[in-house]
């Protein structure tokens, strides 16, 4: 099982160095950056990576559903349904418990767990519940 995070950007980069600080080096999360270099260097960079993993399943976490890094992990979601599955919204909550759980799950339950925390990582502060949440 392999993590592929695709993005815009040097985000991919940054939100694995946090993963890296607060979980450790995973040799299996990989970050691949849309860039100025263009979509057309992005995309032959995520093929060669994808087909490097071709006997391996793959979550690809993007950071935004329509995009660029999103079109292009759908797209080879579209032709590699068996091992690959596709998120967006990447958060920290979401790469770190998918991070965790990656060698003990199967793609679809990492998948899932990847759906469920990164939706419960959202969370607002409301003046009358901020003094419960504090813990030092």
């Amino acid at each position: 099982m392999h993590i592929m995070l695709v993005t815009h950007g040097m985000f991919c980069q940054g939100i694995l160095n946090s993963y890296q600080m607060i979980a450790g080096i995973n040799e299996k999360i990989q970050a691949i950056s849309l860039t100025d270099e263009g979509i057309g260097t992005f995309t032959q960079i995520f093929q060669q990576k994808m087909d490097e993993l071709s006997e391996k399943e793959v979550l690809v976490i993007t950071d935004i559903k329509g995009g660029t890094p999103y079109n292009e992990a759908l797209n080879y979601y579209l032709n590699h349904s068996e091992r690959v599955r596709v998120v967006a919204g990447l958060n920290l909550p979401m790469l770190i418990e998918a991070g965790l759980a990656m060698e003990t799950s199967t793609l679809d339950v990492l998948y899932e767990l990847a759906l469920t925390t990164g939706k419960a990582g959202v969370a607002g502060i409301d003046a009358d519940d901020s003094e419960d949440d504090i813990e030092f």
